[in-house]
């Protein structure tokens, strides 16, 4: 699966593709709730705590996956 990307100082991005083993997209009430960024094996433990969710629109999703590249 190809995942496209247009934000180049994320660590998982590779020009224009997200290299990520793992995404988290969820909505942005239970993304609010969350820290800022979640890497795989994590993301599994969340999906596990709240189960599925539902939105109005994609406006309403984020994603929690993403991570500055200067970030150690």
């Amino acid at each position: 699966m190809e995942v496209h990307c247009t934000v180049q100082n994320c660590q998982w991005w590779d020009d224009n593709y997200c290299t990520a083993k793992s995404i988290l997209i969820t909505s942005d009430e239970i993304g609010a709730s969350l820290p800022e960024s979640y890497d795989y094996p994590d993301t599994q433990s969340i999906v596990d705590q709240f189960g599925e969710t539902s939105v109005g629109s994609c406006e309403a999703t984020c994603c929690k996956t993403f991570r500055d590249k200067g970030t150690p």
